[in-house]
Parts: C-alpha cells; structure tokens; sequence
C-alpha cells in the first residue's frame, strides 16, 4: 500500500470513536514507526478520542509492566509531539494514590507498583494506544497475553489501539500473532514505501552531492531508514577527507560506501538480494568459492546485482572506505596518498589529448576496428609513459592484449621501464598505496627492474623504517619471511630496551600480510614464552 493511502487510513482511523484495532504492519527499517508518529502528530487536532499512549514492548517484560507503562505514558493527544516531561508522570502517580481509597498504601501488597498495574486497567478509558515493537516482545509476554490486553482494551474500555509490527520477522511464539489477529485486529495495512520516498522523507534539504546520494540509494532500493542515515553520516565524515580532490574521487567514495554499507548492514537481513560484505570487500574478479559458501548461482546474482549498480570491482581506493566502515571511521594516512595518486592519474588523462582520444575511440562505436585502436593506444601510452602511474598504463595494455597485440604490449612495456629508471619507485607494484596492476608480465617486469635499480632492504633497515609506522609493503613481508624460525627467534632474543617491543611489534605488522611470516612469527614468539613463567608473562603484551 502506498504511503498516501496510509496515510489517508490513518487520518480516518484517528477521526473516528469508534472502538477498533488497526495493525500496520511493514519491514524493520521501513519507517513505520517515524511515519505514524509523523501522521498522529500531523492529525492530533482531529482525533476523536482525547487521550493517547505510546509504548514499544521492546524491553517491556511483563503484561503488568505493559499495563503500568501504557498508563503512565498517557497524555492530552494536544500534548503529542511536545516531549517528555518527568513531572507530569510524577503527578499521576500522586493523584492516582491520592484518589484511590487505600490506607497504608505502603503495605499494600508489592507496594506502588502493584498499585498502579491494578488500578492503571482502569484507568484507560477511551484512549488511542499505540503498541510498537511487538515482534521484539521479551519471553515475560506472551503473544495470546498481549491479544487477549488489546481486545479488552477495545471492547471492555472503548481504546483505538494501533499495533506497529513486523509480522514476517518475529519468532516461533510470535505466531500466535497470526491465529488471534483474525479475531481481534479490525482493520490491517501494509506500509511499503518506495526507496524514493524513504530517502526524501528524511534529507528533503539540500547537502553536497545529495542528488547523487539520492540516485544511488533509490539504485540499490535501499528502504531501511536506519541505514540510509548511517550511510549518509559515513558519507559526510569521508567526504571531509577527499575535500579539494576532483569530483570524480568523490563520487567514487561515495558510489563505494553506499554499496559497501548496504552490504555491511543489510546482507543479514537479505541474504539472497544483497551480496556478502566480504565478497565485494576484494580486489578484482568476484568468483565464486566453495570454502565461502559463495555457490555459482549466488556469485552470479550478487555479480548481476552490483553491475546494474554500476559497480564492476574495488580498487584500492573502495578498500580503504571499506575499511572505514568497519572501523567507523577512514584511515587519513592510507586514503589520501591513494586518492592523491588517482587524482595524478586524472590530471594526466585530462592533459593527454592522444590518451583522451584512445578511450573515446575504444568507447565510441562496435565497429571492427582493432588496428585504428591499437595504433591510438600506442601513441597515448608513449605519451602518458614518462608520468604515469604503473596501474593506468597496465589499463592500456589490457586493451593491446584483448585485440591481440601482445607484441606491441611487450614493447610498451620496456618503454615504460627505461623512461623510468630514474624514478625505481613508479616500479614498486608492492606498495601499501600502489593502485592494482592488471598486467602479470607487466608486474614481473617491474618487480625485477625495482630489485636491480633499488636492492632488497635488509631486515635492519626494514625494522628502522617500520618503527612506530602502521604502514608497509608486501614486499618487506616476504623479506622478513625469508628467515627461519630459528633466525627470528635469536634476532627477537637479541633486542634489548624499547626496541624490543618496537622491533617485535614491527613483525607482528607485517605478519598480518604474510601467512608463512605469521607463522614463523608465532612460533619463535612460543618458543620464548617457554623459556621462563616470566617470560610467558612478558608475551601477554604482543597478545592484545
């Protein structure tokens, strides 16, 4: 049902005295809840009934505690939308043991409290009650309970009672809700708004690239109100990160975190539509793997899902936001050396008209034109050659392969080598802000010119340059992993001071990339526990 139409039912629902249960029912997320406080408040001054209370059985574990909540929860349906106030609820309580005609109210059995149970009942007279949550209902309530409340509510004390609910997501007990709500519930609608309307209903104000925000979320048909707050937030906080960037960067941060939280949050609740966190949290080819539970069907369908998206694969760049997500906020350190790295990459496509015009000839039609292509990709990867990064340029020699021109490919490669040689770090594919290079001949060519122009740091000058950092390369892992356990056993037992720990903690860093170094790592770490009960002791720091 649309949301005017809902609408619509409940401003009829409202206006009338008529005793009746109305259930809107809806998923988690949707804004059933923001929608009826909305709408109530909306029509507060055409209610018919004058008194009205709204309690979540979230937490709530008792019918005695829902009945005491209900009643203290009550207010003037003019009071609605005005919040909360502690001295009204002490009032009630005081002139509701001021009226009723008890002496030595503090000896009355289970004190104040079991006063108001008992005599709140009789209190809700002709009240518009709005149950929340009710899926969420602890084991203290059970569903024939509550349904049994609600219909003497109705019938015995003339109350509209409105019922917010989930009906598909409760559990076993909760599927009594669907044998009594034939009986009691008069009237049942079911709140299904458009991601559309999810989205404007809560950011009808402009903000930065809200349009885009907007189109993407409304893509991904992204409804959970929740989450499209959470990834509005989480897209605030990164675009303060990547301010003064090319649009495109940005654009890009925000395309990544809003799929990549969709994936995050809501893959539990969906498993079949939205796709696994740690399946898009990946570079390159999404395949499917039998030791993930990622079947061919599945990969297929999720894959399907993230194309219409728009959303081919992650780079360096939507691992970092990715990364952030889980960590609730973006590593600066690791961010922008890479978006500052892309943003070369951008200026250097904007300023290569031949490279420009390679694209465009590739992009620009089906035609058979394989040699115009190449011969265009030749002339814009010799001009972008002596600048470039190794990723763009492998882009270009992915074109050369797929049309067969792994000569021409080979030699651009060398090109590529020789007017470098003056800068070995455009070579080094290993490190921790390198973009991918999607060129296996291309990486070995560059790693091998990367030893001979710049030879491998020994493990001494590794552990200076690590100290106190939280970056490194891969490169450096596999040196380190070179030794053996007992070489690292007898290196750790040689540190003294505070590079002890430093020096420890340097491979403990670069043990997170390295399997065969973790290993290792563990147990030359296991072998100096072993020592001593002290010793033991010490290694609890390298544990945490």
């Amino acid at each position: 049902m649309s949301v005017e139409l809902v609408k619509e039912q409940i401003q009829r629902f409202l206006s009338k005295d008529t005793p009746e249960v109305l259930a809107i029912k809806g998923d988690w997320g949707v804004g059933k809840t923001y929608s009826w406080e909305k709408y109530i408040k909306e029509f507060k001054n055409e209610c018919a009934l004058k008194s009205y209370s709204y309690v979540s059985l979230f937490g709530v574990n008792s019918i005695s505690e829902l009945k005491q909540t209900t009643f203290l929860n009550t207010i003037d349906t003019n009071r609605i939308g005005e919040a909360p106030n502690i001295k009204g609820y002490s009032k009630k309580v005081a002139d509701l043991v001021k009226d009723t005609k008890i002496p030595y109210v503090s000896k009355y059995v289970g004190g104040i409290g079991s006063l108001i149970s008992s005599v709140s009942q009789l209190a809700m007279n002709k009240t518009i009650i709005c149950f929340d949550d009710i899926e969420r209902h602890s084991k203290g309530i059970t569903i024939k309970d509550f349904m049994g409340l609600v219909s003497f509510l109705k019938e015995q004390k003339g109350c509209k009672v409105v019922l917010l609910l989930n009906e598909d997501a409760g559990d076993d007990t909760f599927k009594d809700y669907k044998k009594y709500k034939e009986k009691i519930v008069d009237r049942q609608l079911h709140f299904e708004p458009t991601a559309k309307h999810c989205f404007d209903i809560m950011y009808a104000d402009d903000f930065e690239f809200r349009d885009y925000v907007r189109d993407c979320c409304i893509g991904l048909n992204i409804k959970n109100k929740r989450v499209i707050r959470k990834i509005v937030e989480h897209i605030n906080e990164f675009l303060e990160l990547v301010d003064g960037f090319d649009d495109s960067i940005k654009k890009q941060v925000i395309h990544s975190t809003i799929v990549l939280s969709w994936c995050y949050y809501c893959h539990g609740a969906d498993e079949i539509r939205v796709p696994e966190f740690s399946f898009v949290n990946r570079l390159g080819t999404r395949k499917e793997s039998d030791e993930l539970g990622w079947k061919k069907e599945t990969t297929a369908r999720w894959n399907m899902t993230l194309s219409r998206y728009g959303y081919a694969y992650s780079d360096e760049i939507d691992l970092a936001v990715a990364r952030g997500i889980e960590q609730g906020f973006l590593d600066k350190e690791k961010l922008i050396p890479l978006c500052e790295r892309k943003q070369k990459e951008l200026d250097i496509q904007k300023a290569s008209e031949k490279w420009e015009r390679a694209w465009k000839l590739f992009h620009g039609s089906f035609n058979s034109n394989e040699n115009e292509i190449a011969l265009a990709f030749e002339e814009g990867m010799r001009d972008i050659a002596p600048n470039t990064s190794a990723s763009q340029y492998s882009s270009g020699l992915k074109v050369l392969r797929t049309i067969e021109k792994n000569d021409k490919a080979n030699e651009l490669i060398e090109l590529f080598i020789d007017l470098r040689r003056d800068n070995p770090e455009a070579f080094d594919v290993d490190s921790d802000f390198a973009f991918e290079v999607k060129d296996t001949l291309f990486v070995e060519r560059l790693r091998e010119s990367y030893l001979e122009l710049k030879p491998e740091p020994t493990v001494q000058e590794i552990m200076e340059l690590r100290r106190g950092s939280k970056s490194y390369n891969t490169s450096e892992a596999a040196i380190l992993a070179k030794l053996e356990v007992e070489e690292i056993y007898d290196l750790f037992m040689s540190f003294n001071g505070e590079e002890l720990t430093e020096n420890i903690r340097v491979f403990l860093l670069l043990a997170g990339s390295n399997e065969d170094l973790a290993t290792k790592v563990n147990e030359a770490l296991k072998k100096i526990s072993n020592i001593s009960g002290l010793n033991a002791f010490r290694m609890r720091k390298f544990r945490n």
